[in-house]
């Protein structure tokens, strides 16, 4: 039942790709982040996303995606043509695939761009795009070789990887942090914008903005999505020495040693020693 959810997510993501709404774009001049669709996913799709990221007080805007590009070159200048409508210092939210168009931006939109985070995006690219028109995506193609340190070159790079991946080379399980997308789980994948825990990981990972009063007015927040509060810790009282010194002091109040009496210790009269004679017994007359 739960991988026929995914599934259905994923048949949603498809639909909403080809409802007139996708293709329409607008200015962004007035939003601080902006998310940049997966492969064949509508504007739609992220919909729940963007209502959670406003609710915090965000605004957030949901880029459009070319449907049949002549070529990748042009489906990313599609994208930097509305990113370059964004103020400056913008963040990024790339699921899977947009996550590697972004990779390509040219300089005049990638310098808006402060903040990259990508949700499943497959670096090391998937068996899915082997022998397909999007083989440039493929596992380990010359492509992605070449391209996905480029996500480097933003002042600020965040990856977060799927819950659920089916394989993964060990040696390359740390790539950007992570690298557990060497296997794309396409339905996993999509329910990275939808299910509940996730978008959980996202709020928080996000937090609040931090002056939002320069900006337009914002939604009022919603206290069921607000971050959570941080909690200081004194770490000094667990260290090491004072645990000891705490730990000796509750021994002795449990277990207080009592002082032992003294006692007079008399000495024992020494008995006196027999004196030797030589003289032998007198022998018994016989009658």
């Amino acid at each position: 039942m739960f991988r026929f959810l995914e599934y259905f997510e994923r048949f949603w993501a498809y639909i909403a790709f080809y409802l007139p709404s996708h293709l329409q774009t607008s200015n962004f001049k007035d939003r601080n982040i902006l998310i940049v669709p997966g492969f064949k996913a509508g504007r739609s799709f992220y919909q729940k996303l963007k209502s959670n990221l406003d609710n915090l007080g965000f605004r957030v805007g949901i880029l459009s995606t070319l449907r049949n590009s002549n070529s990748l070159e042009e489906a990313v200048a599609y994208l930097a043509k509305q990113i370059l409508t964004a103020p400056n210092e913008i963040t990024l939210i790339a699921h899977n695939t947009g996550g590697l168009l972004v990779l390509i931006l040219p300089d005049e939109a990638r310098r808006k761009v402060k903040r990259l985070i990508t949700l499943g995006t497959p670096f090391h690219g998937s068996v899915v795009f082997n022998d397909s028109k999007y083989s440039y995506w493929g596992y380990d193609s010359e492509w992605v070789r070449q391209n996905y340190k480029n996500a480097l070159f933003f002042p600020l790079f965040q990856p977060l990887s799927a819950i659920e991946d089916f394989s993964f080379r060990p040696q390359e399980s740390t790539e950007f942090g992570q690298g557990r997308d060497l296997w794309f789980d396409v339905p996993g994948n999509y329910n990275l914008v939808r299910r509940g825990e996730n978008l959980r990981t996202i709020r928080e990972f996000l937090g609040t903005p931090k002056d939002p009063s320069n900006l337009s007015p914002a939604p009022k927040p919603n206290l069921d999505f607000a971050a959570p509060k941080k909690i200081e810790v004194d770490f000094s009282k667990f260290e090491p020495s004072r645990y000891k010194k705490a730990q000796l002091k509750n021994q002795k109040q449990e277990k207080p040693v009592s002082k032992a009496k003294k006692t007079k210790t008399v000495a024992k009269p020494v008995p006196k020693k027999k004196k030797l004679t030589n003289s032998k017994p007198a022998k018994k007359k016989r009658k």
